[in-house]
Order: C-alpha cells, then structure tokens, then sequence
C-alpha cells in the first residue's frame, strides 16, 4: 500500500485514477449543509474526489488506544489486508472517548456524511457515560478483587433503562444520516461494528479458585469466600455487554427493513473473542504466625494462577496490588503478612484483537438469504470464509 501525502483528517490514500467532483459532487455538499450536516466540508470532498472512500467512525477501539501503532488498527488493517485494491482512501475517524452523543453534537457524523463515503464502519457507545464504568471503574474493582463491588458496578449499569433508551436514539439519529447518505450514494455499505467482552467467561473460573486459594493453608476459608464472588460477578459484566450489543443491533432492524436493507450489516466481534480474553494472573502471598506452636512463622503462597485466557486479544494494563483484607482473619493463628498481585489484566484490543475485528467485518453476514458476507456488497467475489479469528 502505498500512502498518500499528508492530507487533512489522517487520510490515507491507496493509488487510482482521480475523478472530477462535478455537479453530483457539488450537490451532495450542498445537501449536507440543508441537512445540518455541513462541518468545512469542502475541503474534504475535494481531497477525496479521486478515490473510493472508507470512513471509520468511532471510539478507543478503532482509535487503536493503548496499541500505539495505527498500521495494525482495524481500518487500516482491512485497507492494507483485505480491500487491497487501488483506488480506495481511508478516513479513520476513531476518537478516545467518544461517545454515541458526541459523534452527533461534536462533527463526527457531519464529517462522515461530507467524506462522501462508498464504505462506513461505525463502532460507538462503549465510551457512553455510565456504559463505559464496564472498562474503568468495574474493571477495578475485579482488579482489586471486590467482586461485589464489580456486581453492583454491573447490575447499575444494566438497570439504567435511560442509558439505553438514549443510545438507541443515538444510534437512530446517525443511522437516519447514513439513509440521507445512501440515497446519495446507492452503493454505499454501512457496519455496525459491535465489542468484544474482555472479560473471562464466569464458568471458565471455577476451577482456578481451588488453585489459587488452597494452597494458603491458613487462609483458605477466607480466601474462597471472597473468590466464589468471582463467577457471579463476571455473569453479571457479561450481560452489560450482551445488553450493549443487543441495542446496537435493535437500532439496525428498522434500516433493515428499509430499502436496499442489505447495505446496514451488523458486524458481531462478540463470539469470536470468548476464548481471547484477557489474562488475569493472580499470585497472593501470607505469613502466619502460630502461637500455639510457640510463635512458629508459616509462609503459605498460592502459584500465579490465570483466571483469564491463555491467547489473550487485549493489551495488558498495569498489574493490580490492592491489599488483599479480605483474607483476614486466619482460622489458624495470626495472619501477620498478606499481598496479592494480579497481571495481565487490559480492556482494549491488541493487534491479534484489532485483525480478528479486521476479518469480522470482513466476513459480516448481510440479511441477504444464505451467506452473503460484507465484501461481495463492496464488490469482491472471493468466496466467503467463516474460518476467521483462529
């Protein structure tokens, strides 16, 4: 792939022959600015008049956050990997933090419309207030082993019948621009890209809570009842992000339904990450002190226990050293030392995670009959692959 000069807006360029904007190209401009929708667009038509245009909209996770390296980020992973072909330019409008409002009100969905796109994938409503306690706040708390804590955080989150009322609006409103858009542009395609739970599986756990807690000895007791919290706890994360990706698509049916139905494509990276989470390496260390064995000192450490995946597809975070209280007190003797350390644990997609969203989209299935992937509606007829994400 050979790159463009530097262009407004991180453009990049694949090589093809230029076209003229001519009175179609002027039109839709003029459209935009009747619609709201007008943000200093000419510019941006102007620079992208010689190609077919890939616009992707949306939050940390196609901003790439935490990866520190924009060539493996999911557009540019399918422009370099997948589209290929010359001729296409690539508008990759992820931003840290943005939200389903703020891509309204901030110029995000007026600078998708005036790009003018053939390609529009749009992955937002993570970062949505309250919505975004699944990656920070609650992810802490897992962290420091709160679980309770953790399944509050969660059960809040998916009470909130306001946050979800207001990201399907949300989603209407930029997913009525894309209609405006598409009578523009018949052969416009737009994917809804939905998010990876980061999160180990609660059934996946279980076992490892005998492996981590028995070994202390003195602290067994204490240890299993803070980690049978575990399993519940993740359960309840779970179905934040099922409840998250399920409005995601509730807010594609009536599109669906609409003309040219086929061209809104749900994109689903959920399934293809179970068995990719994150890690989550837990060590805990404890010194008892016996009096009844004349003030004899035990060290009873656990091994580094994983309770995440193996193959994880997430950056990892800083290592968690909260102080683990929860094991006091001993049921023998005098607990004197206690630590806990736990690695590995990251909410954002790594490269492997950034190329499996890559082939998702990729390889989305449309509400035509039958496998109809994503890429023939773009116009390559390779055949479709449902072996992706390995």
């Amino acid at each position: 792939m050979i790159q463009a000069a530097q262009r407004p807006a991180r453009m990049q360029r694949l090589p093809g022959p230029r076209l003229r904007l001519g009175a179609v190209g002027v039109a839709a401009i003029m459209a935009g600015s009747l619609f709201g929708l007008s943000s200093a667009s000419a510019p941006n038509a102007n620079a992208a008049a010689g190609c077919r245009i890939y616009v992707a909209s949306g939050d940390d996770v196609t901003n790439g956050k935490e990866m520190n390296d924009n060539a493996n980020r999911y557009p540019e992973k399918l422009l370099a990997d997948k589209i290929k072909a010359p001729g296409w330019c690539l508008f990759n409008q992820g931003k840290n933090g943005q939200t389903s409002a703020t891509y309204i009100t901030g110029g995000g969905m007026a600078n998708a419309y005036n790009m003018r796109p053939d390609f529009l994938t749009i992955q937002l409503g993570e970062q949505n207030s309250t919505i975004v306690n699944l990656i920070t706040s609650c992810f802490d708390k897992v962290k420091d082993h709160d679980f309770a804590g953790a399944m509050a955080c969660g059960s809040a989150i998916l009470a909130n019948t306001t946050l979800w009322t207001n990201l399907k609006n949300n989603y209407t409103t930029f997913l009525q621009t894309t209609r405006i858009m598409a009578s523009q542009r018949p052969q416009l395609v737009i994917a809804i890209v939905n998010y990876p739970n980061p999160y180990p599986q609660a059934l996946d756990v279980v076992d490892e809570i005998a492996e981590l807690c028995i070994p202390l000895i003195d602290t067994i007791p204490t240890c299993t009842i803070r980690w049978v919290q575990l399993p519940p706890a993740l359960a309840i994360l779970d179905q934040v992000f099922q409840k998250l990706n399920q409005t995601l698509k509730d807010s594609l049916a009536p599109f669906w339904a609409g003309p040219n139905g086929s061209r809104w494509v749900y994109v689903d990276t959920y399934p293809l990450f179970k068995d990719h989470c994150m890690t989550m390496k837990v060590k805990i260390k404890t010194k008892v002190e016996h009096p009844e064995e004349s003030g004899a000192v035990h060290d009873h450490d656990s091994p580094e226990v994983n309770f995440g995946c193996s193959e994880e597809w997430f950056v990892e975070g800083s290592d968690g050293t909260a102080k683990p209280n929860y094991l006091l007190p001993a049921a023998l003797g005098v607990l004197i030392e206690w630590s806990q350390t736990t690695k590995g644990m990251g909410v954002m997609p790594n490269a492997d995670g950034h190329a499996c969203i890559a082939d998702a989209i990729w390889e989305a299935d449309t509400i035509h009959p039958g496998t109809t992937p994503l890429k023939w509606l773009l116009g390559y007829g390779e055949p479709a692959n449902s072996d992706i994400c390995q």
